[in-house]
């Protein structure tokens, strides 16, 4: 029998992504998953889009990746009141 892997990847990437990836914009893409083969496969795949892969640990972080995404609904609706926004992550070193 064959063995399937689940990947939490992609909740925060919208259709805008790819005018800002033409604008030379970086984009961060969120992984969780308890298979490291996985995330070095789907990082892979996120890379040859132009964008950033940012792993933040086993597949049980999907519930937070789930909650960032209500995070940025919530700003739609509440204060930035548009959708040209992305969350992501500044490395400040």
């Amino acid at each position: 029998m064959s063995s399937i892997s689940v990947i939490a990847t992609g909740n925060m990437v919208s259709a805008l992504a790819g005018r800002a990836l033409a604008e030379g914009r970086a984009l961060d893409v969120f992984i969780a998953d308890d298979d490291a083969e996985a995330k070095v496969t789907v990082s892979a795949f996120v890379e040859s889009m132009g964008m950033r892969p940012l792993d933040t640990g086993p597949l049980a972080m999907a519930r937070a990746l789930e909650h960032a995404t209500l995070l940025h609904l919530g700003l739609v609706a509440h204060s930035v009141k548009h959708t040209n926004f992305f969350l992501g992550v500044n490395i400040l070193s």
